[in-house]
Order: C-alpha cells, then structure tokens, then sequence
C-alpha cells in the first residue's frame, strides 16, 4: 500500500491489501502455507511461542498501533484476512494468562492448539505476514501489553465515536 514519504505507515493501514497483493495472496499455492502446532520450532521461530487471536482483524490492528510497534520490527504477526483475525505470537507460557478476564474476542492458542503460518515471505489470504520474523531473530509481542492495548484501543474508539 503507497503512503506518502512523510506519512508514518501505521498497522492498520493493512487491513484492506491493494489489489495487487490480494491476487498475489490468493493465487499462492498449497506449498505457501504449512499447519503448525503451537509451541513447536518452524522456520524462523525456534523457540517456544503461543499465539494470540483477535477479532476483528481492525481491532488487532488498532492494538499494534496503540503499542507503537514498528511495522518492520520483526514481531511475528499474521493476519487471516478470510476471517478477519490477526494473531500475535507470544511468549510461551503467556498467552492463557493474558487472556483470562481480559478483552472479549481475544482467545489464546496454547499447546494442543495448530496455527497455519506462512511459509516464505507473504503467505496466502488466511495466513500472511504482516511482520516476518528473520532466520535469526523474533520480536514476541508481550501478551500482558497486547491485551491492554485493545481495551485502549477500544477506549479511544469509543471517545472518538462520542465525540463525532
């Protein structure tokens, strides 16, 4: 998606692709994604992880920009644009926990839990990267802070909602 140079990109700026990217995503074949166990090493993520899950795919976004994480930051982050969710990895042993009581439409995704991720550089429609971690190194997301974010994020929405 083109910004202007001197416009800050922003995570929800990839809630709609362009429609270059949407075909991309969509032609892709059964090799671009693979089913992986939650907590297991793959590609570029050897260490433990969980997932957390949050609907809608607007509402994740809107807790990443909350959070000021940099777009390129190497966060594993992917988005399910068939049913509009975004899911965060996490460290293991953290994602129950930040859950529990926390906001609705976030559900965590532990051991005994499969994710399909992408494999390689984009994905397909139901598993993109929207931050690719690298060979060497993943940037999790703290799951406490994430949960936080989308009740702030939800909070700002509201007051702009009252106020318009």
């Amino acid at each position: 998606m083109a910004t202007p140079e001197n416009t800050p990109r922003t995570w929800a700026q990839l809630l709609n692709p362009d429609e270059r990217t949407l075909d991309r995503l969509r032609r892709a074949g059964r090799d671009a994604t693979s089913l992986v166990a939650v907590g297991t090493a793959w590609d570029t993520v050897r260490e433990g992880w969980e997932a957390l899950a949050i609907a809608p795919l607007e509402r994740g976004l809107a807790a990443l920009d909350e959070l000021g994480l940099d777009l390129d930051g190497e966060h594993p982050v992917i988005a399910d644009y068939g049913r509009s969710e975004l899911l965060v990895l996490v460290p293991e042993g953290t994602a129950a926990r930040a859950v529990d009581g926390g906001p609705q439409g976030v559900r965590a995704l532990t051991a005994g839990s499969w994710l399909l991720v992408p494999n390689g550089p984009t994905g397909v429609y139901v598993a993109a990267w929207l931050s690719r971690p690298t060979r060497f190194h993943s940037r999790y997301v703290d799951s406490s802070r994430l949960c936080a974010a989308v009740l702030a994020a939800e909070a700002r929405r509201g007051e702009h909602a009252r106020a318009h």
